[in-house]
């Protein structure tokens, strides 16, 4: 081979190579390019599944939306935001009619702001002091005496607090016999206001010189509750609605 050849030989690898690698520089990157590309379409896709899941989820919990707002109506009317006192009074009125008690006096007191319940501390029992040796006439030791039962713990929601939620105390006086008293009271209980009955006191009228009839008295007393800062809460009331 002589060195013409020679030369044009290294030239021409020498241009491959050149080729060869322009290509390798020029193509290297839009492999990059498409490689991240492709990753981050399967990150998109991943994140547009998880979106679906979550439409999927919400579509599913809107056929309950109205089912939520008539339960929160509900509530909402069972504790207001107000102490909203004469709504309370026409309930009173509406249930002592349909279980024909006469309504005679209803007080209402002060709202209180709530106090959580506190968790009682449990009393460490002194150690008992060491027992002396047995003897050869020991006498049978005392039969043990009960377990005293234990009172469960309060149980409360830290968001309820004296800031938003206050009590009303409520006393209700009406007259009528046991059984229109007993259906008044159940009324009372499942009507549309929470109405917590504590106490229930009777008292019996025998009538004067026979001019008036016998009659018993029935005082209910108990509270109702506003979820609301408590100085929003009325004064205290004192009512006596006519029955009819």
């Amino acid at each position: 081979m002589t060195k013409n050849r020679l030369q044009l030989v290294i030239a021409l690898a020498v241009g491959l190579l050149l080729v060869a690698g322009g290509a390798l520089l020029g193509v290297q990157p839009q492999l990059a390019q498409a490689a991240a590309n492709h990753s981050q379409q399967r990150d998109i896709e991943a994140l547009n599944r998880t979106y679906q899941e979550e439409l999927n989820r919400l579509a599913g919990r809107a056929t309950e939306l109205d089912e939520m707002k008539a339960g929160l109506a509900t509530l909402q009317s069972s504790v207001p935001s107000t102490a909203d006192t004469a709504a309370f009074y026409k309930e009173i009125d509406e249930v002592a009619l349909a279980s024909g008690v006469t309504v005679a006096n209803i007080t209402t007191s002060n709202a209180a702001a709530y106090s959580p319940p506190q968790t009682p501390t449990t009393e460490t029992s002194p150690s008992s002091s060491p027992s002396p040796s047995a003897s050869a006439t020991a006498e049978p030791s005392a039969p043990a005496s009960p377990s005293v039962p234990v009172a469960p713990q309060p149980v409360t929601d830290g968001k309820i607090t004296g800031a938003n939620f206050s009590t009303i105390a409520i006393s209700i006086d009406v007259t009528g016999d046991f059984a229109q008293a007993l259906a008044f009271t159940k009324g009372m209980q499942q009507g549309t206001r929470l109405f917590l009955v504590d106490d229930i006191a009777s008292q019996k009228d025998d009538g004067v010189d026979g001019e008036t009839a016998p009659s018993t008295s029935w005082t209910l007393s108990g509270y109702i509750y506003v979820l609301a800062p408590a100085e929003a809460a009325p004064p205290t009331q004192t009512a006596a609605p006519a029955n009819g």
